[in-house]
């Protein structure tokens, strides 16, 4: 095999592990903590550690995984009231839910993997690099979201929301995708270095 098809095998094979790690977050209690009224999701670190080790394109990917679980978990078993928001069948916005499902997911990917490579440009030391898109990528996730929430559906009581997920859901999902994603993202880094 040539090392450009041992690449792209290695490439498919990574992915292809993310979006079924995803898929076992997504469709098992494992990926979503509910704790009434809020929703943490750990379902943004695969698709952070996999724009960092696989570029935007494959960041953006596994966004849309992501956006298209969380989509299917709004219909199914939603958690809370703003997750019924989340459901093109129960919002009453069925545009406006599924760009929120999707959009802000897909650009976690391109946003993780777009922080990454600049402070990788910028000198900084891996862990750093990995901490810094974690961090930046996991905040403004929670800040389309939020700004999606208020765009679309400015009726529902924000001050609360807000408070309730930048408070608990944010932090959470910031803490857990940093050290995460460091903690995952810079042993494969430094594995698949050796191998090559």
């Amino acid at each position: 095999m040539t090392t450009a098809t041992t690449r792209r095998t290695t490439r498919l094979t990574q992915l292809s592990l993310l979006v079924a790690l995803l898929a076992v977050l997504g469709f098992t209690p494992l990926g979503f903590i509910m704790i009434p009224p809020v929703s943490i999701t750990l379902m943004h670190i695969p698709v952070i550690i996999g724009a960092i080790l696989l570029g935007p394109l494959d960041g953006a990917i596994l966004g849309g995984v992501f956006g298209c679980i969380s989509l299917f978990k709004a219909i199914t078993t939603p958690g809370g009231p703003v997750d019924l928001l989340f459901s093109p069948a129960a919002s009453g916005a069925p545009v406006s839910s599924l760009i929120m499902c999707l959009v802000p997911r897909i650009l976690l990917g391109v946003i993780a993997a777009l922080v990454y490579k600049a402070a990788q440009r910028a000198g900084m030391r891996p862990e750093l690099c990995i901490g810094a898109a974690a961090a930046i990528a996991a905040v403004s996730h929670t800040v389309m979201v939020l700004g999606c929430l208020w765009l679309f559906f400015q009726a529902i009581p924000l001050k609360e929301v807000f408070l309730t997920i930048i408070g608990v859901n944010g932090l959470c999902e910031l803490a857990a995708a940093i050290i995460l994603s460091v903690f995952v993202c810079r042993p494969v880094q430094i594995f698949l270095k050796a191998r090559r």
